[in-house]
C-alpha cells in the first residue's frame, strides 16, 4: 500500500522514534503488577517482555537509522540534528530551513 504524500523517510523516522519510545515504556511491571505475579513467574515474564522491548527497540533504532542515513546523505553530519528534528516535526524530507549562521556574509 503506498500512502499519497507521504516521504518514505519521515515515515521511518517517526515509526522508528515511536518503536523506540514504545520499547521504553514500563510495560513488564504494569504486567507484573495487575496479574498479581510474583516470584520466579515474575521473572520469567518480566524476562520475555524485556526481550520483546528490546527486539522492538532495535527494529526501531534500525528504522530511524535509515532516515538518518538519507539526511546524512542529503544535508551532511553538521546538519543532521537540525534536519531529522524537521522531518519529524513538518513531515518533510526536504532541507532544513537556513539559519543566520549559515548564511555567508555579504
Amino acid at each position: 500500500m503506498v500512502l499519497k504524500g507521504v516521504n518514505r523517510a519521515v515515515l521511518r523516522l517517526r515509526a522508528g522514534v515511536g518503536l523506540i519510545v514504545v520499547s521504553w515504556l514500563p510495560i513488564a511491571q504494569v504486567v507484573i503488577w495487575t496479574s498479581g505475579l510474583s516470584g520466579h513467574a515474575a521473572d520469567d515474564t518480566r524476562l520475555w517482555i524485556w526481550s520483546v522491548q528490546w527486539l522492538v527497540g532495535f527494529v526501531g533504532l534500525a528504522l530511524a537509522g535509515v532516515a538518518a542515513k538519507a539526511a546524512i546523505k542529503a544535508a551532511g553530519w553538521r546538519k543532521l540534528p537540525r534536519t531529522l528534528w524537521h522531518m519529524f516535526w513538518t513531515g518533510h524530507a526536504d532541507a532544513a530551513p537556513l539559519s543566520p549562521m549559515d548564511v555567508p556574509p555579504p
